[in-house]
């Protein structure tokens, strides 16, 4: 598997590598490379798999993330502030958006604004 590199600029932020995947728990021993640490904070949005009848990959892969040594900050986008979700995002060096019905992920998101 190769990892490719994207920049997307906005106001504040600058992504500089994008991860895309399926079944992270899989894969999750790549992550420390494409990150440049071994251990890190993650910022974990589970918030597209919460109307998923099936939706245990959602902890699959947070137990990936955790046993790589990774610190992981859950972040719930229907239940935060848009302050709350900007701040959580500044804080961590990785963010993980886990899978599901991604359009009920935008849909919340654009409501944050």
């Amino acid at each position: 598997m190769k990892t490719e590199k994207y920049i997307m600029k906005t106001e504040k932020y600058i992504m500089k590598r994008l991860f895309l995947c399926s079944s992270f728990a899989d894969v999750a021993d790549l992550l420390p490379e494409l990150v440049g640490k071994e251990r890190g904070t993650v910022t974990f949005i589970p918030t597209a798999a919460l109307h998923e009848e099936y939706n245990l990959y959602v902890e699959e892969g947070r137990t990936a993330l955790e046993r790589l040594g990774y610190t992981v900050e859950e972040l719930e986008i229907t239940q935060a502030t848009a302050e709350v979700i900007e701040q959580t995002l500044e804080r961590n060096d990785c963010i993980y958006v886990s899978g599901g019905n991604l359009f009920f992920l935008m849909q919340e998101l654009r409501r944050k604004g």
